[in-house]
Parts: C-alpha cells; structure tokens; sequence
C-alpha cells in the first residue's frame, strides 16, 4: 500500500470518517476534511493551507492568518460535538437521575447502545437484591454496596458523557 491508501480522512466539523476521495463530508456537508497518518495520528495537511477557514496562508506558516488557528502538522485528537441533540440531552437526563437511585442503564439504552444498557441494568437489578431481598443487612455492607452503585454511577454517567461529546 502506498502512504496514500494508508491516510484516513475525517470532518473536521463533526469527526466523522470520510471516504479517501471525499470533497465533503457525507454527514454535516462540510468541506473541512483533513488526512491523518494512523500509524502516528498526524494530521497532513498543504502547506500553508488553513483546513477551518480555507485561508491560504505562506507555506511556512503555523497559524492562519485569517482565523489565529494552529496549522501544519499536528496531532489529531478527534473532534467534539458542538451541539447536543435532544437525544443525547435524554441520556444524560435518564443517566443522571435514575443512577441516583441505583437505575442504570437507561442513558445506554436511550443511545440505543441496548447490550451495555441491559448490563448495567442487571446491575442495577443485583445492588437492589442484595440490599432488600435480605432483611437483615449490616451497616457495613450497605457501606461496601453503596460505595460499589457510586462506582457503578460515575462509570456509566462518564460513558454517557463522552458519547454525548464525543460520539463514539
């Protein structure tokens, strides 16, 4: 294969991949596309060319002249969402709430990410066994299990965020 085949194009407005001849993004219609290197995640781009504005600057330059961005080669972390949609704000919402009481899952599932939502379900499902369904629980236990559904908590609320940010 030749460097060319190996680069990977993405939108620089929504972080989705491109193919390797695209003009536009399939996605959001943005013309912002940039070529990364995956065995070093760097970003090659023309000289002197602003991928965010279009601005064509001297081929030396490091920021663009008509927008103050960083160009050249950098390395490329991804792009995050500028907006949430409403499904992400329901995920959020349904992560956040109900996790407070020990019901996760129901963010995943609003993501429709339905095997991680039911798993986190049946955890939900056995923290909630183990602290009614037995009558006479110790105070240290509830401790243990309290600690274990904050844990639980913060671990699908993060999921949930970054998906929501992120997209993947």
């Amino acid at each position: 294969m030749t460097e060319i085949q190996q680069l990977k194009k993405y939108c620089m407005e929504c972080g989705s991949e491109t193919d390797a001849d695209a003009d536009f993004c399939y996605i959001c219609g943005s013309r912002k596309i940039i070529s990364v290197n995956p065995s070093n995640n760097r970003v090659i781009m023309e000289k002197g060319h602003c991928p965010y504005c279009g601005n064509d600057n001297v081929p030396d330059a490091s920021f663009c002249a008509k927008c103050g961005r960083r160009i050249g080669e950098f390395e490329y972390g991804g792009v995050r969402k500028t907006k949430l949609s409403g499904k992400d704000i329901l995920a959020i919402f349904l992560a956040l709430i109900p996790g407070a009481f020990n019901v996760f899952g129901l963010g995943h599932l609003a993501m429709k990410k339905v095997s991680r939502g039911l798993m986190y379900l049946a955890i939900s499902a056995v923290l909630l066994y183990l602290r009614f369904a037995n009558g006479d629980v110790s105070y240290s236990m509830l401790i243990i299990l309290e600690v274990i559904g904050l844990l639980v908590y913060l671990k699908q609320a993060s999921e949930i965020f970054r998906e929501a940010y992120t997209g993947y």
